[in-house]
């Protein structure tokens, strides 16, 4: 009776701490689907959740071997596959012809891939502290990661509806991406050994190219707004 109370105790604590940590990932979702329709949005986020799921579990259980690896530049790798991530997310891109182009496959499945790399690379603090509070107790690291699936699949599709009625919250996660991919680069052994930088800059930078993005699709969405209002009128005149 007392190994399942301190189970169940166990598994609400590392569901607690992952959805604590989880908001980026649920941010990434969204942004990754948000082009698809209802249909292909779950069916891709079911796919990714599953798939980056999994990883973790396995970079959980596996975490004191990565760990001992001291050269590997985890955060760094991370960090600069989020730049690119996030850059992918607030660049202009161009209307798609037909609804068909939105729901073909090779969208459908570079949302999944998008979804699992973007989760995977975000996720080292949470699988280290999943792995610290589980004590290394496989099972409940399993339960406690499941634990937070629906949320984190039902949290995204919100997101992702909120994203197309509101446009600006696009780039309010890509302000929360820029902001984590490069505190990852700061915070990696390699850019520590390489830079010596005030501690002062390593928390402000990340805010400052936060807070870019944010300006940039402000300006962004307001020079399309006028111009969708030129070519309205000028359609209105002819």
């Amino acid at each position: 009776m007392d190994n399942l109370a301190a189970f169940i105790i166990g598994a609400l604590q590392i569901t607690l701490l992952d959805l604590t940590l989880c908001g980026d990932n649920i941010g990434v979702i969204a942004l990754a689907t948000r082009n698809l329709s209802d249909k292909f949005a779950k069916k891709a986020s079911f796919f990714g959740i599953m798939g980056a799921i999994l990883l973790r579990i396995i970079f959980a259980c596996a975490i004191t071997l990565i760990l001992n690896i001291q050269w590997i530049p985890i955060k760094l790798l991370g960090g600069l596959l989020l730049v690119k991530i996030t850059w992918d997310f607030i660049k202009p891109q161009e209307e798609p012809l037909h609804r068909s182009e939105v729901d073909s496959a090779s969208r459908f499945w570079d949302a999944v891939k998008v979804i699992i790399i973007a989760d995977i690379s975000m996720s080292l603090d949470n699988v280290l502290a999943i792995a610290g509070a589980a004590n290394g107790n496989v099972l409940l690291i399993v339960f406690g990661i499941l634990l937070n699936v629906p949320i984190i699949f039902f949290g995204s599709q919100f997101v992702a509806n909120l994203m197309k009625r509101h446009p600006i919250v696009i780039y309010v996660g890509g302000a929360i991406l820029a902001h984590t991919s490069f505190n990852m680069i700061l915070e990696d052994n390699l850019t520590k050994r390489f830079l010596v930088l005030p501690q002062s800059f390593n928390v402000i930078f990340p805010l400052i190219m936060a807070i870019l993005v944010l300006l940039y699709g402000y300006i962004y969405l307001n020079f399309m707004q006028k111009t969708q209002k030129i070519k309205a009128k000028r359609k209105h005149i002819s």
